[in-house]
């Protein structure tokens, strides 16, 4: 396959290292770690041990092989993704994948690429932006992807065996949507608290406090998404203690936005759950209370 991996921060660098060596694998990134992976190749430190030479671009008009690109992986910031879609869309017209944080990425793709260009995708591996041109893998976790709809398509095997073949064990869904509200609700329980405590994944379910607070911040998104017709399971904290475990070493995405100074995903992520609650009917205030204080935490200097 031909893949553009649009956004190239820790989690798109991890993904497109391990591509590049069964793949053509473009990376669009910041000029900084583009001219590093340039010198000395993308270093994968940790769980997996690799230095990985894709092709590097600080812009798809960069990328003259664009327009015959077979995936765009979009890893940027949820609040990136409409002017990200409107770039990518002027260059390819390859489907887009999500990997991203948060709900409503997949309908921004859709609108502003058409339906059938969007698809849905998860993971749960844990990765640290070291310093450009080096990425941490702090933890293995699972990857899905699928159609919107549904279908179990050629194209979305085709992609998951793709994945597999480099590495990154895929599997394909029948509902994606379910698999994206729950792991949305694994990202509001551990980002923002793990944000606010500035600790390490596993932290979180050492202390019971904070164990607490991620079983309520559960229990309001799963009576959320029930209430909006998604089905995400009973098991939604077993969940979270999974992937809080597997990456317990890893710095959450929140996290490191703001020990960089960076605005963080928190309406993407906890921020559409209240406003979801809102339509449904669902009192949503752990949610709330935790977006106060990370847009709190944004503000400080």
């Amino acid at each position: 396959m031909n893949v553009i991996v649009y956004g190239a921060g820790a989690l798109g660098s991890f993904f497109g290292g391990l591509l590049s060596t069964q793949h053509q694998v473009t990376l669009v990134g910041r000029p900084a770690h583009v001219q590093a992976v340039k010198r000395e190749g993308l270093r994968i430190s940790g769980e997996t041990s690799l230095v990985a030479h894709p092709a590097t671009v600080t812009s798809l008009s960069e990328a003259p092989d664009a327009v015959h690109s077979d995936l765009v992986l979009l890893t940027v910031k949820a609040f990136h993704t409409r002017q990200a879609v409107e770039d990518v869309a002027a260059h390819t017209s390859a489907p887009l994948l999500s990997l991203q944080n948060g709900l409503g990425n997949e309908e921004a793709i859709a609108e502003g690429a058409g339906e059938g260009r969007a698809l849905g995708g998860v993971t749960t591996h844990g990765v640290l932006f070291v310093e450009p041109g080096h990425v941490r893998h702090t933890g293995s976790g699972d990857t899905i992807v699928g159609e919107l709809d549904g279908s179990l398509s050629p194209r979305v095997r085709r992609i998951a065996d793709g994945f597999s073949a480099a590495g990154i064990p895929t599997l394909v869904s029948s509902d994606i949507r379910r698999d994206l509200w729950r792991k949305a609700l694994v990202n509001a329980a551990i980002n923002p608290l793990s944000a606010v405590l500035r600790c390490k994944n596993g932290y979180l379910l050492e202390n019971p406090h904070a164990r607490r607070v991620m079983e309520d911040v559960c229990e309001e998104g799963s009576a959320v998404a029930r209430a909006a017709g998604i089905d995400v399971g009973q098991d939604v904290m077993d969940r979270v203690t999974e992937v809080a475990t597997h990456t317990r070493e890893n710095l959450s995405s929140m996290l490191q936005s703001l020990l960089a100074g960076k605005r963080t995903e928190i309406d993407h992520i906890n921020g559409v759950i209240v406003s979801r609650g809102q339509e449904e009917g669902i009192s949503t205030p752990v949610n709330a209370t935790l977006i106060s204080i990370v847009r709190a935490l944004e503000m400080q200097k």
